[in-house]
C-alpha cells in the first residue's frame, strides 16, 4: 500500500515536471480545466492515482503527497 502511494505520487511529480508538459503549457495559453490539469500537481496526481488504484483515499493520499515533494523540488533547498 505505501509503495502504491510512493509510486503514484511519484509518477505525478514527473508528469508536471517532464519536459513534454512544460512544453504543453507553454502552447496551450487558454485558462481553462485542461490548462489547470497540466498545471497543477495535485490535480493532476488525484486523476492519475483514480485511474490507476480505482481507490479515493489512495489518489487523496498520493496527490497531497506529490504536491508536497513537487513543492519541496520547485523551491531548490533540498
Amino acid at each position: 500500500m505505501i509503495y502504491e502511494i510512493l509510486g503514484i505520487a511519484c509518477v505525478g511529480v514527473l508528469w508536471i515536471n517532464s519536459e513534454p508538459t512544460i512544453r504543453l503549457r507553454s502552447l496551450y495559453k487558454t485558462e481553462d480545466w485542461f490548462f489547470r490539469l497540466i498545471n497543477c500537481c495535485m490535480c493532476s496526481t488525484f486523476w492519475i492515482g483514480l485511474a490507476l488504484s480505482f481507490d479515493i483515499y489512495t489518489a487523496s493520499i498520493s496527490s497531497i503527497l506529490a504536491e508536497f515533494i513537487c513543492r519541496k523540488i520547485n523551491s531548490g533547498s533540498l
